[in-house]
């Protein structure tokens, strides 16, 4: 197998494991080795080669899917890499699904939504957003419309407009953590539709907005960087949910001495 391969096997503790060395940007199909980041829990778990192997939780999956492809490649070795053997076995009851999807609305909402305010100095909106109760599933998105109808109006007010302030804006707003959530619960929100879906939509458009607002005004980055710790966290709440812990299997990184 080429050097530039994503995986290995190593004995370690007895049998031949593989050990995944680095990941790449969307479906593989073993390509050289390659591996995305949903292909290598497949591999970790024994499955044959799949973006989405029947091991891991349905949202879990979209999730990392999708902020893995979106990640450059130092991000996505440091930040997803890590996490993946831990994905294996996650898969459990609709019930457990529909709690995950409350933990990634309750993200958008309550940590990426007020950070973006907070950074366009709209502090006293990003406050009480903060304060919103906990979501628990997709369904209490019904209570938020109004806050998050308000939301988006407020961020809206500025001088800048996210046609005028360009590609690099929306890219900050709507980056790879906010893709990957968006994709974890987008099926659902439009199954659900009506109101629901629209607060689903106001939520993502006010934080693109604040970000419009900030920008030129303050660095975008730092707050991008920090949403990235905030996402890891997200994920390792959603694997919790279900009563993961460590599974056994191992990244190359965990053979390191």
């Amino acid at each position: 197998m080429p050097e530039s391969s994503s995986l290995d096997f190593g004995l370690r503790d007895g049998p031949a494991r593989p050990q995944i060395r680095t990941l790449a940007a969307g479906r593989q199909q073993g390509r050289n080795g390659a591996l995305c980041a949903m292909e290598a829990v497949a591999v970790l778990a024994g499955e044959p080669i799949s973006d989405q192997p029947a091991c891991a939780s349905p949202v879990l999956a979209a999730f990392v899917r999708t902020w893995s492809d979106g990640l450059p490649q130092d991000a996505r070795d440091n930040l997803i890499l890590p996490l993946l053997p831990r994905l294996v076995g996650t898969r459990g009851s609709e019930q457990l699904e529909r709690r995950r999807a409350g933990l990634v609305a309750d993200w958008m909402v309550r940590t990426h939504l007020p950070a973006w305010f907070h950074l366009a100095k709209l502090n006293v909106e990003a406050d009480a957003l903060a304060d919103l109760p906990e979501i628990p599933n997709l369904g209490a998105f019904g209570a938020l419309c109004d806050p998050l109808k308000r939301a988006r109006k407020r961020a809206m007010i500025a001088n800048l407009t996210l046609r005028q302030t360009g590609r690099d804006v929306r890219a900050a707003a709507w980056d790879a953590a906010h893709q990957a959530a968006w994709t974890a619960i987008r099926d659902d929100l439009e199954a659900i539709g009506g109101a629901i879906l629209a607060a689903g939509w106001d939520c993502a458009y006010a934080a693109a907005y604040a970000a419009a607002r900030a920008y030129g005004k303050a660095p975008l980055e730092p707050t991008r960087r920090a949403l990235q710790e905030t996402a890891v966290a997200l994920i390792e709440r959603m694997i919790a949910a279900g009563g993961g812990g460590p599974s056994g299997l191992h990244t190359a990184a965990d053979a390191a001495p």
